[in-house]
């Protein structure tokens, strides 16, 4: 009988450990700026500004100092018209970009905004 009782209290344990909350975001391959920013650029593509939004500062709060993340802000914040804060986030771009790569996606960022604000 006391087996049994063993068992019980075994199998409610790992009912009650099953049923704990989850939390937001998991480190997985999935949850990396590159991936963040990858999406945000898709949801972009899509005319979805606020979750590419979501995606990008999700990538910020991985790595404050990735330089995608911030030329994706600053595109959607050119698409949305607040062209201030579009050359607030493309300049945070350009100063932590650390690569050749970077550094073009920011001058296409700067070119992308700059066809934004002529085109009405």
């Amino acid at each position: 009988m006391t087996s049994r009782r063993f068992i019980g209290v075994i199998f409610c344990l790992m009912l009650t450990s099953a049923c704990s909350s989850i939390p937001p975001y998991q480190n997985t391959a999935l949850d990396t700026p590159s991936r963040h920013v990858h999406n945000g650029m898709q949801f972009l593509d899509m005319g979805k500004i606020e979750t590419a939004v979501h995606e990008f500062n999700r990538a910020i709060e991985l790595d404050p100092k990735y330089s995608p993340a911030y030329t994706g802000l600053g595109l959607a914040c050119g698409r949305k018209g607040d062209f201030n804060s579009a050359y607030r986030f493309m300049e945070k771009s350009r100063m932590t970009a650390v690569n050749p790569d970077q550094q073009n996606a920011v001058a296409n960022g700067w070119m992308q905004l700059d066809h934004m604000k002529k085109t009405p």
